[in-house]
């Protein structure tokens, strides 16, 4: 794990269905993630995420490996409306893994060593990870 990797974990009190459809359904991850979402969780496929009210994004991404209902990967670049490159983009992996009572979901995100300012990029999202992961708790706890 490189010095700015990011790893995040939640325990979550539904089953690894509901957590993996948030993840992967457009319309579910509105409700949490960005409100405006283009996303095909097909490998290869292109999409974008983009947070309107706060007038953050849109951010070009792409599915990079899907081995459902454990694993979701995609690159998403990290300024708006580029093109995505692997230099000015990072990797999200999500990982879902069943426990007693639920679920446990861990986000790592790579590759910001890439990135014209590694340090500020990371901050940004090291601080966001969490409240994006205690959105995504509270939306599939109470489907």
């Amino acid at each position: 794990m490189a010095a700015l990797d990011i790893n995040r974990s939640i325990d979550i009190k539904a089953t690894v269905a509901k957590v993996w459809a948030a993840l992967t359904e457009p319309e579910l991850l509105r409700e949490w993630f960005g409100d405006l979402v283009e996303f095909d969780p097909s490998p290869g496929a292109t999409g974008v995420v983009g947070w309107t009210a706060e007038k953050i994004g849109p951010f070009q991404m792409v599915v990079e490996q899907v081995d459902a209902p454990k694993t979701l990967v995609y690159r998403w670049a990290r300024e708006a409306g580029v093109e995505l490159t692997p230099e000015n983009s990072t990797v999200v992996r999500f990982d879902v893994v069943e426990i007693d009572g639920g679920t446990r979901v861990t986000v790592q995100e790579t590759g910001f060593e890439t990135l014209s300012d590694p340090q500020a990029a990371r901050r940004g999202n090291a601080d966001g990870w969490p409240r994006e992961l205690r959105q995504l708790a509270d939306l599939v706890e109470s489907l």
